[in-house]
């Protein structure tokens, strides 16, 4: 069974299966602030349940061009990129041929 998490830290609601905060029998959890809100077999009635509860919450995210760039972050996702550029590009890079192929 592979673990599922969705979740709005802003406002503490999550949905959950088979992750630390839950039990790993195969349903899905409705968390809001740590408690369980509700308990489902189905993603879809979890999720309408979730759905509601942000609803009730008023919370809107953050306009993108209001967050505030941090130069850490930023550099590590640069990183990131980089090293993903490189090893998608690797391949390119190998020797082939064997042994033999390189002797003089």
């Amino acid at each position: 069974m592979e673990s599922y998490k969705q979740s709005i830290p802003a406002i503490g609601l999550s949905l959950e299966r088979a992750t630390a905060n839950v039990p790993k029998d195969g349903c899905f959890y409705v968390l809001l602030n740590g408690q369980i809100k509700g308990r489902f077999r189905a993603m879809r009635q979890a999720l309408a349940l979730y759905k509601s509860l942000l609803e009730e919450s008023g919370y809107t995210p953050q306009p993108a061009g209001d967050r505030k760039a941090d130069p850490a972050r930023e550099a590590v996702e640069r990183y990131m990129d980089e090293l993903e550029a490189y090893w998608a590009d690797s391949h390119r890079h190998a020797r082939r041929g064997g042994k033999t192929m390189y002797r003089s």
